[in-house]
């Protein structure tokens, strides 16, 4: 008896050490989710994309390298930094609802980052976030804006949606205000914020429609109504890519709605010209015959 007593309680012992062995292990797994993100968000060419070498060849060969302004030099360095602040919030309220919307999306938002790198190393500009792991910022602002982010979306899965919405609406103000400064002139810088804004336009019809379902509606912050009003009124913008390769091979492929199949500028700055005389936004400037996007 004394035996058998003996055999179970060292069985329930170590079931005790394997459960206690398997929550630690998860423990750090979980440690290690948000502190990383998967290869899959890694890897651009594994969700579809471009791989920044080839983003950055493109930006490198297809446009100018003119002298950059004070503010140019400021607000790549800015966008920067908030493009990855969105990726890091989405990510952790991806790991935390699992959620097609921020899965998709942070994978935008590391192309945008990759974007704005690529020109960074254009005109050796240092890179404000080098060596900054998941939730980590130069940026005091940044610092405390993501904290206050991941604390309200932590809260309920609409308030998730909410936070994204959120800086989704300031992004592209924060663009939109750069690109009205005249001494914001270089073709590649201007192609590059182009596309962000008509990324975070897309981001930000995703999470009012995912409110929506539930009911729930979003007071605009930093945009002007009409301009936000304006933006969810119109559907999906669909485009070539992040810029590369359908607008700087010279096929003329406009970014926008319209796809034209003429001689394009590559310079990020004309509208691709589609059937039904609907064009694109900021697409290659051309004149052939193209088809809805």
């Amino acid at each position: 008896i004394h035996q058998v007593m003996k055999t179970r309680l060292n069985s329930k012992v170590a079931g005790i050490v394997l459960l206690m062995g398997l929550s630690v292990g998860m423990m750090q797994c979980e440690k290690q989710a948000i502190a990383e993100p998967t290869v899959e968000f890694q890897n651009l060419e594994a969700r579809g994309g471009l791989d920044p070498a080839t983003l950055c060849a493109c930006l490198t060969e297809n446009y100018a390298t003119d002298a950059l302004s004070d503010d140019e030099i400021t607000a790549l360095q800015f966008m920067r930094q908030e493009e990855k602040m969105a990726r890091d919030v989405y990510f952790a309220m991806n790991e935390r609802y699992d959620q097609k919307v921020f899965a998709n999306i942070i994978r935008a938002e590391q192309q945008h980052m990759d974007a704005i790198n690529c020109l960074l190393d254009k005109y050796r500009l240092a890179d404000p976030v080098l060596g900054l792991g998941y939730g980590e910022f130069a940026d005091a602002g940044l610092v405390k804006w993501y904290g206050e982010l991941i604390e309200k979306g932590n809260k309920s899965l609409a308030d998730a949606w909410q936070v994204g919405a959120t800086i989704e609406d300031l992004d592209i103000a924060d663009l939109e205000s750069w690109l009205a400064k005249a001494s914001l002139d270089n073709a590649d810088v201007k192609a590059v914020f182009g596309e962000l804004m008509r990324g975070s336009r897309n981001h930000l019809r995703a999470f009012v429609r995912n409110l929506g379902w539930i009911g729930i509606s979003y007071d605009v912050q930093y945009l002007n109504e009409d301009i936000y009003q304006s933006i969810i009124e119109t559907t999906t913008e669909r485009g070539s890519g992040m810029l590369c390769p359908a607008l700087c091979d010279g096929s003329g492929l406009g970014k926008g709605i319209g796809r034209g199949q003429g001689n394009g500028t590559c310079d990020g700055t004309g509208l691709g010209t589609g059937k039904n005389n609907r064009q694109g936004n900021r697409g290659s400037s051309n004149n052939g015959n193209g088809r809805n996007g």
